[in-house]
């Protein structure tokens, strides 16, 4: 009787699990369709994939689009030649471009390129110039940002913005040479005129300079 009993008593030894091999858990992920774990197992190569510059979607997506869509219609006349290109885009009475329709009729116009300066304290001592929209006009950044390092002996790089895009920030408070600097080297050869120069005033953006000195 006590031996029978003896074989009935908890044993906590026959319910250990024991953890699998990495081989093993892999052999057993594949066969449940389950991905192996990050760093183990064979890489896939990301796949490059280049966008249409008419319809803004993959080539290959291109003969997918709805016939009645903007992108199909861009698409059609982009065959058919640059005339018929050009009557697809919409234009106001001023001649600016119409970028998007609005719900209700309404459009939204292209927004001109600008060139924001903008000058803020960090660390409660240090002052930053941090310009934006250069790239706009065509201007490399790197060579921009070379430029103002030298003429004003400063540290000057280019960095990222919150929202991803790049600007160029200088260490110290350059508002006012660099606005006229960016025109004087700028203007003729990328055409930034002086109503394309802003800088943030209380948080609003602001034109710099007068809106009678526009051209030089």
């Amino acid at each position: 009787q006590r031996v029978r009993d003896r074989d009935n008593i908890f044993n906590p030894l026959k319910y250990i699990i024991t953890r699998p091999s990495p081989d093993n858990f892999l052999k057993a992920s594949a066969a449940e369709g389950m991905s192996p774990p990050e760093g183990e197992g064979p890489t896939v190569a990301p796949r490059k994939c280049e966008y249409d510059p008419v319809t803004g979607v993959p080539s290959e997506y291109n003969q997918y689009l709805p016939s009645d869509s903007a992108e199909s219609r861009k698409l059609k006349a982009q065959e058919e030649g640059p005339e018929a290109l050009e009557k697809l885009t919409l234009k106001d009475k001023d001649g600016n471009e119409i970028e998007k329709q609005l719900p209700g009729g309404k459009v939204k116009k292209k927004q001109k390129p600008q060139v924001v300066i903008d000058v803020n304290t960090r660390n409660k001592k240090k002052m930053i110039t941090t310009v934006t929209g250069l790239e706009l006009f065509g201007v490399k950044l790197a060579e921009a940002s070379k430029l103002f390092g030298k003429k004003f002996a400063c540290g000057c790089s280019v960095t990222k913005s919150a929202t991803g895009t790049e600007q160029i920030d200088m260490q110290g408070d350059f508002l006012d040479k660099l606005a006229e600097l960016i025109v004087k080297t700028y203007g003729q050869s990328n055409g930034i005129t002086k109503g394309d120069v802003y800088f943030i005033d209380e948080k609003k953006k602001v034109p710099y300079f007068d809106s009678g000195s526009d051209t030089d």
